[in-house]
């Protein structure tokens, strides 16, 4: 059904269950009475694994509820409260909890809870039964910074927190990386593409503090930065080219790609970020810019089937707002209030929809116009416009009687009503009198209404600012407010989860009671604050304060100790180490072959990919696919069809984008290995390279030693280099054969020398070393 499209909830349960017990309390502050049961770290947790299911926000049993504390102080279905505080003796809850009777028992299928659960449960009955917010609903206050040992070692707060959580576990951090080694990996977060060969060998011969620093400034200049973090943000926007569903229809949404490449790279402050594209078009007198980033809420799906109703999916597309909203500022799965109340967390099922009611009353209803939109050109049409008119304008007050000039203006007009702009669908608020009523939806069917609503934020949430209008443009200033505890917590985690691999809180789409708790509260929280109040919300700064820190800087290399006592490195004792994204990926190969175009903005392009991949769609549009520079941009300008996307970035876990993607869950088969062998794009890669590799050195062997420094900067290994120097020779005869050819090329070599060297990058390029950040 078109209305049940929710999010899917990502759990770990395996590692949950580890980050539970690694994980000794969810305030911020590790210490506590121990005579004093503490609700979040101790009680929440035996109530979400033993009772939820059953006494939560989908199911109330016998009509008690433990998801709200007035819920669970009032009369069950038996008269009588389940739990009276102060008198665990005699609370139905320990005694059905107690009881020996299977069927009185509770929980009534699984393990019993053990004695030492029973007994906190009941301690904190006895202690009044006092409910505590989760931790990730209580506004972040800024801790105080540890105590450490090893001082020297701390270069700013960041590794304070660190380093405290580390001495507290035995552990000690791990020296700087290499500098070649870190200056890739510095250079692959900040603008996602490796570095020049001479930015390496800079602070390979002056490994400094300031050097390093110098460093970074660059990089978080480079206009190469916005397209980098753009990427991410298309995940999380669900940006695609194409409508969706089964017709799947193109749409220019491309100018809303280049207002984010160009917001970050003008660091814009991420709360005029999130304004713009909630409710720019209720700011004052907005500006073009300012409606173009409202495509962010543009880019949901719609429906050009014919016999489809178009209320059905207007719905769907506001539905989907509301969930995407929730997951991209606050970090928390809300799809499922839309049918109930959440079964774990204290958001009520009416609640979802006086939030729905928000964007309740937009202008667009999913006609197959895309209405409403405004017209957007590419630069080339803007400027030939621009020259047009100008001519126009000039000629206006001369003797139009004349007729060749009569008939040269003619010809002008003609020229000017054929440049066709695209039309960029925009929000825009109906007027007052067209105002949609909001209903709660029975069941989340949307053909089934209950009571009215009015907008309004869940109420276990700061209400919204008093100066706030009750609108989108209200809605969008609450979610930055100063009040609002998520915002900032799941900004600076998405950050730290691109540069380490994983979040302070690992289910960076869920800080609700059933995600991984953060390894680090403290920190967590210290981020959040230091980037909203001492950054002003500026994304380059926190940038530039994580990976300035010994944290981020260390070595990835593990030792015996660290994979006994920190496998997956959750107390960062190392430096992280990351399979690329698929866009990065594509994006390196190109870079090192010396292939990759520099051309930013404008329409998406059709990279080389295997024939055939859009016949199967039952659409008459074709994959054309683009030439000179157009032919090896980075892959954020990559055309993106829901129905079918670029298969090789599918390869390598980039989402359909059909719904919002808070993190890629990185996988590792087979397919991947393929695709970098054997794909068009990957191929001409190697080609190119191939090429840079015969042009440097005399020798074959200094020859493809160039290569893999070239792609890896560092000397290949005596060992690793007569690998490759066999792999050449072996190629070459059989090239020399006849026996081998390169396909997926538009042109075939005959050289054996060339294709062979071919193959020698191609490995190189498929090396786990090149496809991963150390």
């Amino acid at each position: 059904m078109a209305l049940r499209n929710s999010h899917s909830n990502i759990l770990l349960s395996s590692l949950t269950g580890m980050a539970m017990l690694m994980v000794c309390g969810l305030s911020c502050s590790e210490s506590r009475n121990t005579d004093t049961v503490d609700f979040n770290a101790e009680v929440r947790p035996i109530i979400n694994s033993k009772c939820i299911s059953c006494h939560g926000g989908v199911k109330q049993s016998g009509g008690f509820s433990l998801l709200f504390e007035e819920d669970a102080l009032t009369a069950t279905k038996s008269g009588t409260p389940a739990i009276i505080p102060g008198k665990a003796h005699i609370s139905k809850m320990i005694q059905r909890i107690e009881a020996t009777d299977p069927d009185e028992r509770m929980p009534p299928e699984g393990a019993p809870l053990s004695k030492e659960e029973i007994t906190t449960l009941k301690k904190w009955i006895n202690q009044g039964a006092q409910w505590e917010d989760h931790w990730a609903f209580i506004p972040p206050e800024r801790p105080e910074l540890p105590a450490v040992d090893q001082e020297d070692w701390v270069n700013n707060p960041i590794d304070q927190f660190v380093l405290g959580k580390l001495e507290s576990k035995g552990l000690t951090p791990t020296d700087e990386a290499p500098p070649a080694e870190l200056i890739r990996r510095l250079s692959l977060d900040v603008i996602g593409l490796p570095p020049t060969q001479k930015m390496v060998e800079r602070f390979r011969q002056n490994p400094s503090d300031k050097v390093y620093e110098t460093i970074v400034d660059e990089l978080l200049a480079s206009s190469q930065y916005g397209e980098h973090w753009a990427a991410m943000w298309m995940d999380l926007a669900r940006y695609a080219d194409t409508k969706g569903y089964q017709k799947d229809r193109h749409r220019p949404m491309w100018k809303f790609r280049d207002w984010t490449i160009k917001a970050f790279n003008a660091d814009m402050p991420f709360d005029q970020f999130t304004i713009e594209q909630i409710a720019g078009d209720l700011l004052p007198a907005p500006s073009k810019d300012q409606l173009i980033a409202t495509g962010f809420h543009r880019n949901t799906m719609t429906n050009d089937e014919s016999g489809t109703d178009d209320e059905e999916f207007r719905v769907a597309a506001v539905l989907d707002r509301v969930n995407t909203t929730w997951e991209v500022w606050q970090g928390i799965t809300f799809a499922c209030v839309q049918c109930h109340s959440h079964p774990y967390d204290p958001i009520r099922h009416d609640e979802y929809y006086e939030f729905y009611a928000f964007f309740n009353n937009t202008r667009d209803a999913d006609t197959w116009t895309d209405s409403p939109t405004m017209p957007v050109y590419t630069e080339i049409e803007a400027a030939e416009r621009k020259k047009i008119m100008h001519w126009l304008d000039s000629v206006k007050s001369q003797n139009t009687a004349n007729y060749q000039l009569a008939s040269l203006v003619q010809e002008k007009e003609t020229a000017l009503a054929n440049i066709k702009p695209d039309p960029l669908p925009v929000m825009a608020e109906l007027p007052a009198e067209e105002k949609r009523k909001t209903y709660v939806f029975e069941r989340g069917n949307w053909m089934t209404h209950g009571k009215q609503v009015s907008p309004d934020v869940p109420g276990s949430m700061p209400q919204l600012p008093k100066d706030a209008p009750n609108n989108r443009l209200g809605l969008a200033k609450w979610l930055v407010s100063d009040e609002n505890p998520l915002t900032a917590r799941v900004t600076v985690n998405r950050i730290w989860g691109k540069l380490f691999g994983k979040g302070i809180v690992e289910t960076q789409e869920d800080f609700g009671s059933q995600g991984i708790p953060p390894t680090h509260p403290e920190l967590l929280d210290w981020l959040a604050i230091h980037f909203r109040e001492d950054q002003s919300w500026h994304i380059k700064k926190l940038l530039k304060t994580i990976v300035m820190s010994a944290t981020y800087r260390q070595s990835s290399a593990v030792t015996p100790e660290l994979l006994e006592k920190d496998p997956a490195n959750y107390w960062l004792a190392r430096g992280p180490r990351v399979r690329l994204s698929a866009e990065q990926v594509h994006d390196q190969a190109l870079a090192v072959s010396g292939l990759l175009s520099e051309k930013m903005l404008g329409p998406s392009v059709m990279p080389p990919q295997p024939d055939g991949i859009w016949q199967v769609i039952n659409n008459p549009e074709k994959w054309v696919q683009s030439t000179g520079n157009d032919r090896h941009r980075r892959g954020l300008y990559t055309y993106w069809r829901r129905t079918s996307p670029y298969p090789s970035m599918m390869a390598f876990d980039s989402p359909s984008r059909e719904v919002c993607v808070n993190r890629r869950i990185s996988t590792n088969t087979p397919l991947q290995a393929l695709v970098t062998l054997n794909d068009p794009v990957y191929i001409e890669a190697a080609q190119a390279l191939a090429k840079k590799m015969s042009l440097s050195e005399e020798s074959v062997k200094d020859q493809i030693a160039y290569g893999y420094e070239l792609a890896l900067f560092e000397a290949p290994t005596e060992a690793t280099l007569g690998t490759l120097i066999s792999l050449y020779e072996e190629a070459k005869t059989h090239f020399g054969n006849g026996e081998f050819s390169l396909v997926n090329l538009d042109q075939e070599i005959k050289d054996p020398d060339m294709n062979a060297k071919t193959v020698v990058a191609n490995a190189i390029m498929n090396l786990d070393v090149f496809v991963t950040k150390n």
